[in-house]
Formats: C-alpha cells, structure tokens, sequence
C-alpha cells in the first residue's frame, strides 16, 4: 500500500506548514522522538537548500510506503547536496552544531539530482520486516521445491543436491555466524555492564535477569513433563527394554560453577564455551566501570568494537532467505512428510507447550512488567520466522537484540546484557524437547511413568537446559544424558533423529521469545523501556 501527501515550504508559511506536516506523520503513528527527529532534519536541509542551493520554497512529499514512512524535498535551483557537508566540516565552522543534525542522521537521508531539481529523502520510520517476509518466502518455496524434487528427480539427484550444494552453503552459512557469536556476545555484555556504571545495579539487574530465567525453566519443565505423561501415557509400540536406571553423569552443576573460570582467555573464544565468555566479560565490565575516566579509551573501544561486530553480523545474515529456502527443501527431502506424521505428536506436543509457555510469558509482562501484552503478541508474528530458519539461539541474537530495541522500545544497556546471558542460560524451549522425548522413548522401551521416573526427568532437564549449546541440535546432544539416567541404551536416541529439525526450529524460537518477554518485564521495573515504541504497531 502506498499513499502520498504534498505541502508547499517556504519562509512565508514555514511554521504552518511544519506544523502541518508534523500533525501528517503522528497521523500516520510515527513517534513523538522520530516527529522531532524529522523536523529537525527538514528544517536544516531547507534552510540549507535556500542559503546555498538558491532553492525560494520546496515541495515537501509524505510518503507511506507498506508500512515505512519518509519525507521527500524537491527545491529548484543550482546543483547543491547537503549530504556532502555532513561529511565534511570542522568545529571552526559558524554552523557547525547545526551540521551535526544532518551528521547524526545522515544514514536516514539520501540525495539525487533531477533536471533542475534536488531531491533529498529523509527516512521517518522503517518497517524493519522487509528480511521477515523474505525468510517467509523462502521457506513457501523451499517447501515447494523439497515437494518437486521427491516427486519428479531420481534419488540420485536429490542426495546430490542435498549433499553439494544444500549443505555446503549451510555450513558456509552457520560457519561464517559462529565465527561471529563469541565476538558478539563478548563486546555486547560489556558495552552492557559499563553502560550500567552502578556495581550494584548490575547485581540487582543480574539477580532479578537470572531469577526470572530460572522461574520460567521451572514452569516449561514442570509443564512439559506433564504434556509428556499425558501424550504417551497409554499404549505405546515397545521397540527394547530398558536397563538399570544409571545418572546423568555428563553434567554437574558444580562442574558447571567451577568451570565458569576459564584456565585463560583464548579457550572460552576457540571451544564457544558462552558460559565462560559472559562471565570474563561480565568480569571485564565491572574493571573497566571502576577505573572510570582512567580507561576512557577502552570505553571508546568497547563501543566500536560491539558496532563493528554487529554491523558484521548484519551482513553476515542478509543470506538468511537464501539459506531459509535451502533448509526447507533439504527439511522436505529427507525427512519427508511421512516420517513427519509418525513423529507428529512429539511435535505437536511441542507445539503445545510453545503455546501455553506463550500465555506465561503474557502472566510474566503483566504481572512483573505491568505492561500490556498485546503488542507483545502482535509484534512477535514478525520475529518468529527468524529463529525457526537459523534453528540457533546464538545466530538468532542480534536479531533478537535488534527486535528488542527497535520494536519493544528496549534499552541497549539492558538488552545487550540479558540476551546473550539468555540465549546461554534460558532454554524453555529445550525443556519441551527434551522431558517429552525423553518421555517417549521411556515408554518405547517399556518404562512405567512412576513419580522417580517424571521427577528424574524434571530435574535433569532444569539442569541441562542452563548449559544446553545454543547451536543447531544441541539439545538433541543433551537427551543422551536424560536417557541414560533413565537406563535406555543411547541408541534410543536415533529413533527421534529424523523429526529433530523441525523440533530444533520450534525450540529455538520460544527459547528466543522467552528472552523478549523477560527482558521486556525486566526493562519496565529498571524503567528501561520506551513505552511509546512499545505501543507502536
């Protein structure tokens, strides 16, 4: 949908017609800071276009285009862009704190010449889900494809295909992000804590961050044990016997404590140990706040080093529709849809938990948050599509950083911290995976489901899911250790293989979404949230 609105600026009107244009944009639900913004912006390219550029009035264009909203100023006159002197100035200049407006904005602006006309573009709001509705598209017509090639190519072809090209961009792909996430999470947290120069706010923000991460693992786990009980609490097909219950002894919790400390700092980097690398850069923030102005050049660091990183990250996931499509046909091509039906309630069951964990995450943002749910639910369709093609919480996190600033009106100080502590240590989506399959296969190997059994389930799950990988199938790794403790041989595990990618899609995006909505409830009792973005649609 597009629509435009024309005004004539000039000096005689000018203050009428400013007027006129702001009333146009909150109109058409742009904020007051991005109101101010534009003003500011149109009133300085104007004047410019006047002083220097001969321009008497310009014709000043509001244009809505699906959702994104800018101005277009089209002056008469001799060949002049302003854009170029936000490039190009010195503080001698007499106007040079007025230059800094255009400076500030000047990645929001564009300029071109036509005929006799200079044209400046100054971008108002951008919808920002431009890359959602490509990552849609590309899993529609991954599918589409996947469907096709089971049913006109030969077998031959398929694994050829899957085996060359699918999974060797994929692997380029998810390379190329995990050779980013250490850097990203290790600057994020720390531009994080030293943007919180209080130590004790960082240890009551902490504290409150890992008290609502660890009530919500409590809840997903103690629900999906139960969806699990009841899925498969009837007759199932028996395919062995289960032995001696043994423990879980690849995790211990004060393994995990002590191992917090990495024997140096290339380890954490070169092994992905997240754990380990939030907490130096935890560490590493505090020092820096104490040194305050003695450090200022760290500070400066810091803060370039988080953009680069991210900036990297951006490019990095402009392929995401092209691997979204790879994904999907490779998805269709070897699991099938059959073997999707046979496993379908494993799915559906996590299906369901992602859906009731949905409405706690609602109980969260009103009663800790106090806020209203509903753009929180409206927004989310949106971002959901992101997390089920990467199948990763760490690739999904500068996503997620990006839909907490941008759409939830989250500030950076918090949002850089809690999320890469979440996508680590919050894994509600992984409790589902984990206690209904491990369910599952208990009774496919003839386990009664006892109190021992559910309860060993429960506390094994709350434990793996704090140090479950954030990468594709991690926690699919993590079920070994469940079925051992519960005496079924660790072969077990391949019966669920097939269907584990598109568990692995559903699990990463509510882990993604549990980190929104406690950084959001967490945002409004710091009084860390813009309101205003968060009640935009």
């Amino acid at each position: 949908m597009v629509s435009r609105k024309k005004f004539l600026l000039n000096l005689e009107n000018f203050s009428a017609t400013m007027e006129e244009i702001s009333q146009a944009l909150k109109q058409n639900k742009a904020s007051h800071k991005e109101i101010n913004a534009a003003q500011l912006v149109l009133e300085e390219t104007f004047m410019r276009m006047r002083d220097k550029g001969g321009a008497e009035s310009a014709v000043v264009t509001l244009q809505k285009r699906w959702g994104s909203l800018g101005l277009k100023l089209e002056s008469a006159g001799k060949w002049f862009n302003p854009l170029m002197e936000a490039t190009d100035y010195n503080e001698d200049e007499v106007d040079f704190y007025r230059v800094t407006i255009l400076k500030a904005n000047r990645s929001k602006m564009g300029y071109a010449r036509k005929g006799d006309l200079n044209i400046v573009t100054i971008s108002v709001h951008e919808r920002g889900n431009t890359q959602i509705y490509r990552t849609l598209l590309g899993m529609v017509l991954g599918v589409i494809c996947g469907l096709i090639m089971d049913a006109f190519l030969a077998q031959d072809l398929i694994k050829a295909f899957d085996a060359s090209i699918v999974k060797s961009f994929r692997s380029m792909f998810l390379h190329a992000l995990n050779m980013m996430i250490a850097p990203v999470i290790f600057f994020s947290v720390i531009s994080g804590v030293t943007s919180i120069t209080n130590a004790a706010d960082i240890g009551r923000i902490g504290g409150k961050l890992m008290g609502i991460y660890a009530l919500t693992t409590l809840i997903a786990s103690f629900f999906s044990v139960i969806i699990g009980a009841t899925i498969f609490g009837g007759n199932m097909p028996q395919v062995g016997v289960a032995g001696e219950a043994g423990e879980a002894a690849s995790f211990s919790l004060l393994s995990m404590f002590v191992g917090l400390v990495p024997k140096n700092l290339v380890d954490p980097i070169i092994n992905g140990e997240m754990l380990q690398i939030i907490f130096v850069a935890v560490v590493f923030g505090i020092c820096i706040n104490k040194l305050g102005d003695k450090v200022k050049i760290l500070h400066d660091f810091i803060d370039a080093m988080n953009n680069f990183c991210l900036r990297m990250i951006t490019m990095i996931v402009a392929f995401i529709p092209f691997i979204a499509f790879l994904s999907m046909a490779s998805l269709i091509i070897n699991v099938g849809l059959d073997s999707v039906f046979v496993l379908g309630e494993l799915v559906l069951g996590q299906l369901f938990g992602s859906l009731l964990m949905i409405g706690i995450y609602v109980l969260l943002l009103m009663l800790i948050g106090r806020l209203n749910p509903l753009p929180f639910i409206k927004k989310l369709p949106s971002f959901i599509p992101i997390p089920l093609s990467t199948s990763s919480s760490n690739a999904t996190m500068p996503f997620t950083l990006k839909f907490c600033s941008e759409k939830m009106g989250i500030s950076q100080k918090l949002s850089s911290f809690s999320i890469p502590v979440g996508a680590t240590v919050n894994m509600d989506g992984g409790c589902f995976y984990l206690s209904i399959a491990s369910i599952m296969l208990a009774r496919m190997y003839g386990v009664e489901l006892d109190f021992d059994v559910l309860f060993t389930v429960f506390v094994t799950v709350v434990a793996l899911s704090i140090g479950a990988p954030g990468v594709p199938g991690g926690a699919f790794v993590c079920l070994a250790s469940i079925v051992a403790a519960l005496g079924l041989p660790v072969e077990a595990t391949a019966i669920v293989l097939g269907i584990d990618p598109i568990c692995s899609m559903l699990r990463t995006a509510l882990n993604s979404t549990g980190d929104i909505a406690a950084t959001t409830a967490l945002a409004k009792t710091e009084h860390l949230i813009d309101e205003e973005v968060y009640m935009m649609d």
